[in-house]
C-alpha cells in the first residue's frame, strides 16, 4: 500500500511541474515560475512577472514579499569575468510586508531554473525573520525550441 501511495505523489508532482512549467506553446514567450516551500510543502506557486512583489504568508505568522526581477546588466559583466559560460540569472528580493512600507530583507542573484533556500541558518542569503525551516524557492523558467531546428524535423 506505501508503495502505491508514493507512487502517486511522485506522479502527481511530476504531472503539475511539468504541466505549470511548459512555455507558451503558441509564441514561445518564456515565463518565470516560483514554487515556494516550507518544511518541505509547497505553500504556493505562481508566475512572476518582472518587478512584481508576490505576498506569501508564512506558517510562522511572518508576511512575506518575492519579488524577481532582470538583473542590473553590469552583474552579467560581473560573471562573465569569472566564467566562460554565464547562466541566465535573475534578482531576488525579500520583503517583510507586515509594515506600511515593505523592508527589503534580502537580495540577492540566482539562476532562472534554481533551487534557493533563505533562512535564519543561512542558504542563498541569511534571513533571521524567516526562522526555522526557512523558505525554499524553486525557480522554473522553461525553453520552447521552434520544430524546424531539430534535426529531425528538417
Amino acid at each position: 500500500m506505501k508503495v502505491s501511495r508514493y507512487t502517486f505523489v511522485l506522479f502527481t508532482t511530476v504531472l503539475a511541474t511539468a504541466s505549470a512549467a511548459a512555455c507558451d506553446l503558441n509564441t514561445g514567450e518564456r515565463s518565470q515560475h516560483v514554487f515556494l516551500s516550507w518544511n518541505g510543502q509547497t505553500l504556493q506557486n505562481w508566475i512572476a512577472p518582472a518587478g512584481d512583489i508576490h505576498q506569501v504568508a508564512l506558517p510562522n505568522g511572518f508576511h512575506l514579499g518575492v519579488e524577481l526581477d532582470e538583473p542590473p546588466p553590469d552583474k552579467y559583466i560581473e560573471l562573465a569575468e569569472q566564467f566562460q559560460h554565464v547562466p541566465e540569472i535573475v534578482e531576488i528580493n525579500l520583503f517583510e510586508l507586515s509594515e506600511d512600507e515593505p523592508e527589503l530583507l534580502s537580495r540577492t542573484y540566482g539562476g532562472t531554473n534554481s533551487i534557493q533556500g533563505f533562512g535564519a541558518r543561512g542558504g542563498a542569503n541569511r534571513v533571521e525573520q524567516l526562522g526555522d525551516p526557512g523558505i525554499k524557492l524553486t525557480l522554473l523558467k522553461p525553453v520552447c525550441i521552434e520544430p524546424s531546428t531539430v534535426p529531425v524535423a528538417r
